[in-house]
C-alpha cells in the first residue's frame, strides 16, 4: 500500500471493488448460463461434467466474494490487509477461469472469460493502490496459467493458440497501465501533500517564532516625562532589528533607557542573536538600572564577542539614556547610522557614530565616545536602522538621511502619529513597496508643556 493512503479510504474501495465485482462476474454467469442454454445435452454441451458441477464451481465462485466483502466488513482490516485479500481474490478469479476451461464448463478461453479478467484488474487497479509490481504479477501469473492450461487442455473446436495467447496478454494491459499511472500520480499527490503539510508546519513554527520575537520588543510609552514609539517592518517574518527600552524606576519622571541594535543577517539566524542580546540586555540593566550608554555598549560588546567566537556576529547600535530631570539626553554611536535630535523649534542636529560597530573581536575593550545634548519638552531623538536609509528608488537612490531629514522638515505631526509612521510610509513610496532589509525606526519624546 502507498505510504500516506488512509486505512478507511482502501477499506472503502476494497468493498466497492469487490461488489462491482461480483456483480459484472454474476452478469457474466447469467450470460454463459443462457448460451448454454442453447445447447443439447450430450457429447457436444459445454456442460459435458454434469450440471451439477458447473454450479457448485460458479457458486464457490460466488462465495469467495461474499466472504472477502463480509470479512472487510466486519473485521475492518487495515489498508495493507485489504489490498492483500483483493489481490488474492483476483488471483482466486484466473484459478476459476482456468478450471471451467479444464472442466469443460467453458469451450476455451472465450470472450466471457477474457472480459472477466480485464474488469477485475482494471478495476482493482484503479480504486485500490495495487502498485505495479502487484499488478505485473497478477498479470504473470495469469498469462502463464491460462497458456498452460490452454495447452494442456483441447476444446473441442478449432481456433488459433496464438491468437489466444495475445488476448491473455492483451487483458492485462489497461489494469497494468492503470496502475502504473495511478502509482505515479498518488507517489506525487503524497510528495506535494509532504511538502505542504512541512510548509505549513514551518510557516507555523514562522509565525511563532514572529509572535516570540515581537513580544520582545518594548509597548510604545504614552505616558511620563519621556516617551517613545516606534515603526518596524521586518524584510520576511521576523529580522535582525531590535529596540530595547527600559525605566529606572516607577517614578513618571524616570529615566529612560533607549537602545537600538541591527544584527548583521537577516531572517532566523539574526532573530536568534536578537533574542540572546535581550536576554544580556535585561541582565545589564537590572543589575545597573543607571547604566551609561557607553557602558552598556562595552559590556555588550564583550557579549557578543565571548559568545561568538568562531562566528563573528556584527551588530551596530544606539543607546540614549534620556533624564527628564536634568533635561539631557546621553548618546553612545557603534557604527549605527547618525540619529537625529530635533528641537521643538524644528531645528535638526545629527548625531553620527562615537565608536565602532560591535562584534568585530578586537583584543582589547573597546570604549565608545557618549555625547550629550539637552533634551527640553517637545524634543524628538529620531533614531533608525540602516533598512530606512538605504532603501533604494526606481533609479537606484538611496532615501538616505537626507529623506529623514526631509520627511520631518515637512511639517508637524499629523494628529495621532509620530515621525516613525510618517518616515516607514515615506520609504515605502519612496521604493514602491520593495523592501530589501528590515526597516526600524524609532522616536523618543519629551510631550509640550512638560
Amino acid at each position: 500500500m502507498l505510504a500516506g493512503t488512509p486505512h478507511s479510504a482502501v477499506r472503502r474501495n476494497a468493498v466497492h471493488f469487490l461488489t462491482m465485482s461480483l456483480l459484472l462476474g454474476t452478469v457474466l454467469i447469467l450470460m454463459r448460463w443462457v448460451q448454454y442454454s442453447g445447447f443439447e445435452s450430450g457429447s457436444d454441451s459445454p456442460l459435458s461434467v454434469g450440471l451439477s458441477g458447473a454450479i457448485g464451481l460458479e457458486v464457490a465462485w460466488l462465495t469467495i466474494y461474499v466472504i472477502a466483502i463480509g470479512l472487510i466488513l466486519v473485521f475492518k482490516p487495515s489498508g495493507k490487509w485489504c489490498v492483500q485479500l483483493t489481490l488474492l481474490v483476483v488471483l482466486l478469479e484466473g484459478t476459476a477461469v482456468m478450471l471451467r476451461w479444464s472442466l469443460g464448463l467453458d469451450s476455451g478461453p472465450g470472450s466471457n472469460a477474457l472480459a472477466g479478467i480485464l474488469i477485475v484488474l482494471t478495476l482493482g487497479a484503479s480504486l485500490l493502490p495495487w502498485t505495479p509490481r502487484q499488478t505485473l504479477g497478477l498479470a504473470g501469473i495469469w498469462i502463464v496459467g491460462s497458456t498452460v492450461t490452454l495447452m494442456a487442455v483441447t476444446p473441442g473446436y478449432e481456433f488459433s493458440i496464438w491468437g489466444r495467447v495475445f488476448g491473455y496478454v492483451s487483458v492485462v494491459i489497461p489494469g497494468i497501465m492503470v496502475s502504473f499511472f495511478r502509482t505515479t500520480r498518488i507517489r506525487d499527490r503524497f510528495e506535494i501533500d509532504y511538502f505542504q503539510t512541512r510548509y505549513e508546519r514551518i510557516s507555523q513554527e514562522l509565525l511563532a517564532a514572529k509572535h516570540i520575537h515581537e513580544r520582545a520588543f518594548p509597548q510604545p510609552r504614552t505616558t511620563g516625562a519621556v516617551r517613545f514609539a516606534y515603526s518596524y517592518r521586518p524584510m520576511s517574518q521576523i529580522g535582525g532589528d531590535y529596540l530595547f527600552a527600559s525605566l529606572q524606576n516607577d517614578a513618571a519622571d524616570s529615566p529612560l533607557l533607549v537602545v537600538l541594535l541591527d544584527v548583521s543577517g537577516h531572517g532566523i539566524p539574526a532573530a536568534l542573536t536578537v533574542n540572546r542580546l535581550q536576554g544580556e540586555l535585561m541582565q545589564l540593566v537590572g543589575e545597573n538600572p543607571g547604566i551609561h550608554p557607553d557602558e552598556l555598549l562595552s559590556a555588550l560588546d564583550r557579549y557578543i564577542c565571548v559568545t561568538n567566537p568562531d562566528a563573528p556576529v556584527l551588530v551596530t547600535g544606539i543607546a540614549a539614556r534620556i533624564d527628564p530631570v536634568e533635561s539631557t539626553i546621553l548618546i553612545a554611536n557603534a557604527g549605527h547610522p547618525g540619529a537625529l535630535l530635533r528641537e521643538g523649534s524644528g531645528s535638526i542636529t545629527q548625531i553620527d557614530a562615537t565608536g565602532p560597530l560591535m562584534g568585530i573581536g578586537e583584543t582589547e575593550t573597546i570604549v565608545w565616545g557618549v555625547e550629550r545634548f539637552g533634551f527640553k519638552p517637545g524634543d524628538s531623538l529620531i533614531a533608525f536602522t540602516d533598512g530606512i536609509t538605504e532603501a533604494r528608488g526606481g533609479d537606484g537612490e538611496m532615501f538616505g538621511i537626507e529623506g529623514i531629514q526631509g520627511v520631518i522638515e515637512g511639517g508637524w505631526i499629523e494628529p495621532g502619529q509620530r515621525w516613525p509612521e510618517l518616515v516607514r510610509r515615506s520609504v515605502e513610496r519612496y521604493c514602491e513597496g520593495v523592501v530589501n532589509d528590515d526597516m526600524l525606526i524609532v522616536d523618543v519624546y519629551r510631550p509640550q508643556g512638560e
